[in-house]
Protein backbone atom coordinates (compact mmCIF):
# COMPACT_ATOMS: atom_id res chain seq x y z
CA UNK A 1 0.00 0.00 0.00
CA UNK A 2 1.59 3.17 -0.21
CA UNK A 3 1.93 5.70 2.39
CA UNK A 4 -1.52 7.42 1.93
CA UNK A 5 -3.37 3.81 2.25
CA UNK A 6 -3.48 4.13 6.65
CA UNK A 7 -4.32 0.91 8.73
CA UNK A 8 -7.79 1.58 9.72
CA UNK A 9 -9.66 0.60 12.80
CA UNK A 10 -11.48 -2.63 12.92
CA UNK A 11 -8.95 -4.31 10.20
CA UNK A 12 -7.74 -7.75 10.91
CA UNK A 13 -3.84 -8.76 12.23
CA UNK A 14 -3.62 -10.29 8.43
CA UNK A 15 -5.12 -7.15 7.08
CA UNK A 16 -2.53 -5.06 8.56
CA UNK A 17 0.15 -7.21 7.76
CA UNK A 18 -0.59 -7.55 3.97
CA UNK A 19 1.31 -5.10 1.93
CA UNK A 20 3.12 -5.20 -1.43
CA UNK A 21 6.94 -5.31 -1.75
CA UNK A 22 7.68 -1.91 -3.01
CA UNK A 23 9.03 -2.65 -6.51
CA UNK A 24 8.39 -5.42 -9.04
CA UNK A 25 10.15 -9.36 -8.55
CA UNK A 26 13.36 -9.81 -10.33
CA UNK A 27 16.15 -12.61 -10.61
CA UNK A 28 19.66 -11.89 -11.02
CA UNK A 29 20.18 -12.05 -14.86
CA UNK A 30 24.10 -12.01 -15.95
CA UNK A 31 25.01 -14.42 -18.36
CA UNK A 32 21.23 -14.43 -19.83
CA UNK A 33 21.29 -14.08 -23.81
CA UNK A 34 19.89 -10.90 -25.69
CA UNK A 35 17.62 -10.91 -28.46
CA UNK A 36 15.15 -8.55 -30.05
CA UNK A 37 11.72 -8.80 -30.50
CA UNK A 38 9.69 -8.39 -34.10
CA UNK A 39 9.29 -4.61 -33.50
CA UNK A 40 12.91 -3.83 -32.60
CA UNK A 41 12.92 -4.02 -28.40
CA UNK A 42 16.23 -5.62 -27.21
CA UNK A 43 16.05 -8.01 -24.23
CA UNK A 44 17.49 -10.49 -22.46
CA UNK A 45 16.12 -14.31 -22.24
CA UNK A 46 16.40 -16.60 -19.71
CA UNK A 47 18.46 -20.08 -20.07
CA UNK A 48 16.45 -23.26 -20.73
CA UNK A 49 17.43 -24.33 -17.75
CA UNK A 50 15.10 -21.44 -16.09
CA UNK A 51 12.59 -20.47 -18.85
CA UNK A 52 10.36 -18.36 -19.11
CA UNK A 53 11.94 -14.81 -17.71
CA UNK A 54 12.66 -11.49 -19.88
CA UNK A 55 14.14 -8.41 -19.05
CA UNK A 56 13.53 -5.48 -21.15
CA UNK A 57 17.10 -3.51 -22.06
CA UNK A 58 17.92 -0.54 -24.11
CA UNK A 59 14.29 0.86 -24.17
CA UNK A 60 14.39 4.23 -25.95
CA UNK A 61 10.74 5.05 -26.40
CA UNK A 62 9.95 4.14 -22.30
CA UNK A 63 13.98 3.84 -20.85
CA UNK A 64 11.68 3.68 -17.50
CA UNK A 65 11.11 -0.17 -18.59
CA UNK A 66 15.32 -0.55 -18.80
CA UNK A 67 15.71 -3.77 -16.38
CA UNK A 68 12.12 -5.16 -15.67
CA UNK A 69 11.32 -8.32 -16.13
CA UNK A 70 8.40 -10.17 -17.02
CA UNK A 71 7.75 -13.99 -16.33
CA UNK A 72 5.01 -16.73 -17.51
CA UNK A 73 3.10 -17.52 -15.08
CA UNK A 74 5.29 -20.76 -14.14
CA UNK A 75 8.38 -18.83 -14.38
CA UNK A 76 6.99 -16.06 -11.77
CA UNK A 77 5.75 -19.18 -9.54
CA UNK A 78 9.19 -21.19 -9.41
CA UNK A 79 11.55 -18.24 -9.28
CA UNK A 80 9.31 -16.90 -6.46
CA UNK A 81 9.48 -19.92 -4.48
CA UNK A 82 12.93 -20.33 -4.73
CA UNK A 83 13.42 -16.93 -3.75
CA UNK A 84 11.32 -17.23 -0.34
CA UNK A 85 8.43 -14.60 -1.60
CA UNK A 86 4.96 -14.85 -2.51
CA UNK A 87 2.92 -13.72 -4.74
CA UNK A 88 -0.23 -12.10 -3.73
CA UNK A 89 -3.91 -14.39 -3.99
CA UNK A 90 -6.97 -13.02 -5.97
CA UNK A 91 -8.31 -12.18 -2.49
CA UNK A 92 -5.39 -10.60 -0.75
CA UNK A 93 -4.87 -8.29 -4.25
CA UNK A 94 -8.64 -7.46 -3.66
CA UNK A 95 -7.72 -6.08 -0.23
CA UNK A 96 -4.59 -4.37 -1.26
CA UNK A 97 -5.21 -3.05 -4.58
CA UNK A 98 -8.75 -0.60 -4.68
CA UNK A 99 -7.54 2.16 -7.26
CA UNK A 100 -3.84 1.82 -9.12
CA UNK A 101 -2.79 4.45 -6.37
CA UNK A 102 -2.24 1.73 -4.20
CA UNK A 103 0.56 0.19 -5.82
CA UNK A 104 3.89 1.38 -4.60
CA UNK A 105 5.65 2.64 -7.57
CA UNK A 106 4.03 1.34 -10.45
CA UNK A 107 5.34 0.33 -13.76
CA UNK A 108 3.60 -0.16 -16.97
CA UNK A 109 6.24 -2.70 -18.46
CA UNK A 110 2.88 -4.35 -20.41
CA UNK A 111 3.50 -7.56 -21.14
CA UNK A 112 5.18 -10.09 -23.37
CA UNK A 113 3.56 -12.25 -26.47
CA UNK A 114 3.45 -16.23 -26.39
CA UNK A 115 5.34 -14.94 -30.12
CA UNK A 116 7.99 -13.10 -28.50
CA UNK A 117 6.96 -9.27 -28.78
CA UNK A 118 6.28 -7.17 -26.31
CA UNK A 119 2.40 -5.16 -25.85
CA UNK A 120 1.87 -1.66 -24.09
CA UNK A 121 4.96 -0.85 -22.28
CA UNK A 122 4.36 2.49 -21.08
CA UNK A 123 0.61 2.57 -20.15
CA UNK A 124 -0.12 -0.68 -18.82
CA UNK A 125 0.72 -2.96 -16.12
CA UNK A 126 0.20 -6.74 -15.97
CA UNK A 127 0.74 -8.49 -12.60
CA UNK A 128 0.08 -12.04 -12.18
CA UNK A 129 -1.71 -13.48 -9.08
CA UNK A 130 -0.78 -16.83 -7.32
CA UNK A 131 -4.42 -18.37 -8.67
CA UNK A 132 -4.45 -20.85 -11.30
CA UNK A 133 -7.21 -22.31 -13.58
CA UNK A 134 -5.87 -25.14 -16.05
CA UNK A 135 -3.81 -23.48 -18.10
CA UNK A 136 -5.14 -19.98 -17.19
CA UNK A 137 -4.17 -17.84 -13.85
CA UNK A 138 -5.54 -14.46 -12.61
CA UNK A 139 -3.99 -11.16 -13.19
CA UNK A 140 -4.42 -7.57 -11.99
CA UNK A 141 -4.22 -4.82 -14.66
CA UNK A 142 -3.55 -1.42 -14.62
CA UNK A 143 -3.39 1.24 -16.85
CA UNK A 144 -1.29 4.56 -16.60
CA UNK A 145 -4.19 7.03 -17.68
CA UNK A 146 -6.99 5.37 -15.49
CA UNK A 147 -7.54 4.49 -11.72
CA UNK A 148 -9.62 1.56 -11.71
CA UNK A 149 -7.83 -1.57 -10.99
CA UNK A 150 -8.73 -4.44 -13.36
CA UNK A 151 -8.75 -8.13 -12.90
CA UNK A 152 -8.94 -11.07 -15.37
CA UNK A 153 -7.58 -14.63 -16.13
CA UNK A 154 -4.81 -14.60 -18.56
CA UNK A 155 -3.10 -17.78 -20.61
CA UNK A 156 0.29 -18.60 -17.94
CA UNK A 157 2.39 -18.34 -21.59
CA UNK A 158 1.56 -14.70 -21.50
CA UNK A 159 5.31 -12.81 -19.72
CA UNK A 160 3.95 -10.07 -16.86
CA UNK A 161 5.42 -8.38 -13.72
CA UNK A 162 5.59 -9.85 -10.77
CA UNK A 163 4.85 -7.89 -7.24
CA UNK A 164 5.28 -10.00 -4.01
CA UNK A 165 4.00 -9.58 -0.61
CA UNK A 166 6.38 -8.09 1.82
CA UNK A 167 7.86 -10.44 4.54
Amino acid sequence: MNSSSAVGKGQTAEEKRLELEPFNFRVNSNGWVKRTDPNGQEYLESPPSRPGIWEFINCKKHPELNGEQLFTWDAAMRETARAGKRIPSNEEFDKLLKTKDDMPNPVFAGYRNPDGSFSYGGSNGYFWSSVQSSSSAWRRYLHSGEVRVGRSTHNKAYGFSVRCLKD
